[in-house]
């Protein structure tokens, strides 16, 4: 599939995709949504890949959705603003990729450029980057499974706030909030997100998946239910393991 909204490239275990709508702060269109959720599974279905970074190209990360789109214009693939994979589904896919997902925001982001990064594992943002969540403002809901995500990255009084009465925040703020696991100067962001993704690069991805779901399961659960997910997981792990070596 060619790619006009963004861009992916490969460097060995790592793969960058970059929203490239530049002239319009990388406003989030159907079209650019469509062709998010391809990259994804493409590069899901990769075996050599162990991590994914999403970052804006120019100095914005994602302005939310595009006018246009927000007006209810059909893009290109036919679909309006909602009725594409992306929003109506692709949430719980990506918190499920068999690899680490991170986002590099290296500007402003609002609205859908936020909620689209909350299923990802890990956030870096710009210190001085303005976030918006400004759901409450255009009277619409927020999506992608934000009402999931951010009670527990936040906790619910915490989310209440940000989504009806503070929504715009600095970069900094995000960080010392728990929205996003650091701030950094501009410059320092996309070799944070880097850095996170060469540190897991020659992991198994079954140990990410691993990890991952332990900690999911462990936040949710009781400590006795943590338990029997930890000793499944270990199982799981130590068939993968033998698999391996009985090929070798």
């Amino acid at each position: 599939m060619p790619y006009k909204h963004i861009r992916v490239e490969t460097d060995g275990a790592v793969a960058t995709v970059c929203l490239t709508r530049e002239a319009v702060l990388n406003a989030y269109t159907p079209d650019m949504g469509e062709e998010l959720v391809h990259a994804y599974r493409a590069l899901a279905a990769d075996d050599a890949i162990r991590a994914i970074i999403l970052t804006g190209r120019g100095r914005a990360f994602c302005a939310g959705a595009d006018r246009e789109a927000l007006s209810g214009a059909r893009g290109e693939s036919g679909l309006r603003l909602g009725e594409e994979h992306f929003i109506t589904g692709f949430a719980a896919e990506l918190a499920a990729l068999p690899c680490l997902t991170i986002a590099a925001i290296n500007g402003p982001a609002a609205g859908i450029g936020i909620t689209a990064t909350l299923a990802m594992d890990l956030r870096v943002a710009a210190e001085d980057a303005k976030l918006v969540l400004n759901f409450a403002e255009l009277g619409i809901m927020p999506g992608l499974g934000s009402t999931h995500f951010l009670p527990r990255l936040l906790g619910p009084a915490r989310a209440r706030e940000l989504l009806l009465c503070t929504r715009r925040l600095k970069g900094s703020e995000a960080a010392a909030m728990g929205l996003v696991n650091r701030a950094v100067p501009a410059e320092e962001v996309l070799p944070t997100a880097r850095a996170w993704a060469a540190a897991v690069a020659t992991l198994p991805r079954e140990l990410i998946v691993a990890f991952r779901e332990g900690l999911v399961a462990g936040a949710e659960g009781s400590l006795q239910e943590a338990l029997l997910t930890e000793a499944a997981l270990a199982k799981r792990l130590a068939a993968h393991r033998h698999r391996g070596e009985n090929a070798t």
